[in-house]
């Protein structure tokens, strides 16, 4: 296994629908993870998509108004690049869904990242590893008794996969998985946190005045 020097990143997704085209991203959310299953750092914004329509609120809770201000990703591409190189990505169903969203989104940003749908899926871990009928997040998480109280929403979901991933870890199962490049030919990031993330908790805080 190629773990990278700086660990893992964790990421989830909340999407407008199951299509590359003509859905979109509008929600992300990156949690670093070290070798030893430590986590070390997270971080998560709305998107804006591409059409303005968020879609499915009923299941991922994000309304219009809540993304009116929210970043498109390519605006965040460098940023967010910033927070998976040199480390291994990680998702649940990665290469399915997860991998192929954030891979695609990257490549209409300018950046060609084919390495993350070959990250480490804890969903084929949990296949192999965890004795359920099911292997959803949420069977996983209430099977190990780890809490997924927000499902739907990308840093929760990150967080319990991150500690998913964590239990794999230490238990000593064997993972693999390929660590992605350093980012070239554009503009290293300031600091992966700062410039234009929008966190689903700011996006809901009232308007002074309102």
């Amino acid at each position: 296994m190629s773990v990278g020097r700086t660990g893992y990143a964790v990421f989830d997704i909340e999407t407008t629908g199951f299509s590359l085209y003509p859905d979109s991203i509008v929600e992300i959310a990156v949690v670093h993870v070290d070798a030893l299953g430590a986590i070390t750092g997270s971080w998560d914004t709305l998107l804006r998509p591409q059409d303005d329509v968020v879609g499915p609120t009923f299941v991922h809770g994000i309304t219009q108004d809540m993304v009116l201000d929210a970043p498109r990703f390519a605006e965040v591409a460098p940023q967010l690049h910033g927070l998976f190189a040199g480390r291994v990505p990680v998702a649940h169903r990665l290469p399915q869904f997860d991998g192929r969203f954030v891979a695609a989104h990257f490549a209409w940003s300018g950046i060609r990242l084919p390495q993350l749908t070959r990250g480490l899926c804890t969903w084929k871990h949990a296949r192999r590893h965890l004795p359920l009928a099911s292997h959803t997040l949420g069977a996983c998480c209430g099977h190990l008794g780890i809490d997924l109280t927000e499902a739907h929403q990308a840093l929760a979901d990150t967080l319990a996969t991150a500690k998913l991933l964590s239990h794999f870890i230490t238990a000593g199962f064997p993972l693999e998985g390929v660590a992605l490049p350093a980012l070239t030919g554009m503009p290293h990031p300031r600091s992966p946190a700062e410039d234009r993330f929008l966190p689903r908790t700011v996006a809901t805080r009232p308007h002074i005045g309102s």
